[in-house]
């Protein structure tokens, strides 16, 4: 690539991602040496791929005209600290561990809870990957106060700023996330923090699989202090394991756990439990079939036992109505009636893994009446040459 070989990567290795191979890679530290990149891609009309931490590519429609990769992982760290107004800046590489455990240390916490332990802040927002925590934390977008960007042309923007009042794009910020790199490069973020909680405790138990028992589990979620309830069961077995966080004042903590303890028997968890059934979300490629789907809360049960079904175990997240579900799955037919049911159900189903054979024919992405020519507006919009990430995405733009 012209003009830009001295940002070229010296560590290249091939990524295979659906529809393509990988193999050149550019390498960028600042916003400026992003832009500078996708100039030149936008010039030779060079489709890109843009990767960070690299664990949801594979969260995809076939790629077409790929050429060449852009690496973020090298674009990372945090620029500003702002502790008395509980405001951070950083780059998109930086990882999302890293920067939970540098605020922490200052009694902040990042309301960002993306699965994945190589999770980066530019992908996370990318995709805007929720995790179990999202029952208290809320989406993606809620922490974005203002992005740094690079569109298709190679034009460095900001939307958005260090706090939302008379801030201008605002909104527009929000528009970036979850458009998996396909209207603009995120370089950095200002992000609004929450204090971290004074005193947090982990929980199992082991329950009988019934539609009384996941209703009952289900309404612990109206505890003040509840930050997750995850519920994971195998087809056939009969019973779920599930776990509990709470997090909040001593006295606070000490009143839900006590009144949790008289509905179900539960057992005391390290903190780090929750993250470890998180991440493990992240590991598709271990399974044929990986699919999440997210309906009305009257519907997750019904959703849910449709998918144990199928032969398929779940990971759900009863506060958000999201069920994450994986293994094998034969006839596309039955991937198709999940994703059917989940509409009945007022919500939507994506498949972060499935096989290849039928990928020509099903979209990754779940989108409502209309949301494909309104995705192909924007994209011709914000990256008129087509390099970002083409045919990624839903509508396979």
């Amino acid at each position: 690539m012209s003009g830009v070989s001295g940002l070229k990567s010296t560590n290249n290795e091939a990524v295979v991602i659906p529809g393509a191979i990988v193999e050149e890679f550019y390498s960028a530290t600042t916003q400026a040496e992003v832009a500078q990149i996708v100039s030149e891609a936008a010039r030779e009309e060079a489709g890109l791929l843009i990767t960070g931490g690299r664990t949801r590519l594979h969260w995809a429609n076939e790629a077409r005209e790929l050429s060449r990769g852009l690496c973020l992982a090298n674009l990372s760290g945090i620029d500003q600290f702002e502790p008395d107004e509980g405001v951070v800046h950083a780059a998109a590489g930086t990882p999302i561990r890293e920067l939970q455990e540098t605020l922490n240390a200052e009694g902040w916490e990042l309301a960002l809870d993306s699965p994945g332990a190589g999770s980066t802040l530019g992908g996370t927002i990318a995709s805007a990957a929720l995790g179990p925590r999202a029952q208290t934390f809320g989406r993606v977008a809620d922490v974005i106060l203002g992005l740094d960007v690079v569109g298709g042309d190679g034009v460095q923007s900001k939307c958005g700023g260090r706090v939302v009042k008379n801030v201008t794009g605002y909104d527009l910020a929000k528009l970036y996330c979850g458009s998996f790199g396909s209207l603009a490069v995120i370089c950095g973020a200002w992000l609004r923090l929450r204090p971290l909680p004074v005193f947090r405790e982990a929980f199992v138990a082991r329950l009988t699989s019934t539609r009384e028992t996941f209703e009952s589990f289900r309404s612990l979620g109206l505890h003040g202090t509840i930050r997750a309830l995850i519920w994971s069961e195998v087809p056939g077995e009969g019973f779920a394991e599930v776990a509990i966080e709470l997090g909040g004042s001593r006295k606070a903590v000490d009143h839900d756990r006590e009144s949790i303890a008289r509905s179900i028997e539960i057992e005391s968890a390290p903190l780090t439990h929750i993250d470890s059934l998180r991440d493990a979300r992240a590991t598709a490629c271990m399974d044929s079939v990986v699919l999440r789907t997210r309906v009305l809360g009257s519907e997750i049960e019904g959703m849910m036992r449709m998918i144990l079904e199928s032969g398929l175990r779940v990971s759900a997240d009863p506060g958000i109505g999201t069920i994450h579900a994986r293994g094998s799955i034969d006839q596309r037919e039955s991937l198709l009636a999940i994703r059917h049911k989940a509409h009945a159900g007022g919500g939507l189903t994506i498949f972060e893994n499935f096989p290849d054979k039928w990928r020509r024919d099903i979209d990754v992405f779940d989108e409502p009446a209309g949301g494909a020519s309104l995705t192909a507006v924007l994209k011709s919009r914000f990256d008129p040459s087509g390099i970002l990430n083409p045919g990624r995405f839903a509508g396979r733009i």
